[in-house]
């Protein structure tokens, strides 16, 4: 069976400034299986970007969970950022995915 990803993030950390720092982060297994996720860095996400991984969003929608819209990162100011695709679904976009502040 094969995979859709490499990777998919269900929820984002941000600063006070509105900037994802940190993800949660599951590998997947051939048949979109998806293990335990991890708190990941941004630049440790990136990272595996750099090395050819395929990284989607993960959203939850009844009865269950769905891989959806391709993440990539891109650069500005000096820094790099994580994007997911533009598309007409905000819903799958990072910045729409489960807020993880409060969890530690």
């Amino acid at each position: 069976m094969s995979k859709s990803a490499n990777y998919v993030i269900s929820g984002v950390w941000k600063d006070s400034s509105d900037n994802i720092t940190d993800v949660m982060l599951h590998s997947v297994n051939d048949g979109d299986t998806l293990n335990m996720g991890a708190k990941t860095s941004e630049a440790s996400t990136i990272e595996l970007l750099k090395r050819g991984n395929v990284i989607k969003t993960l959203v939850w929608g009844y009865p269950g969970w769905t891989i959806k819209s391709k993440v990539t990162y891109v650069q500005g100011f000096g820094k790099e950022y994580l994007r997911s695709e533009a598309n007409a679904t905000p819903k799958d976009n990072l910045d729409n995915l489960i807020s993880m502040k409060a969890i530690k």
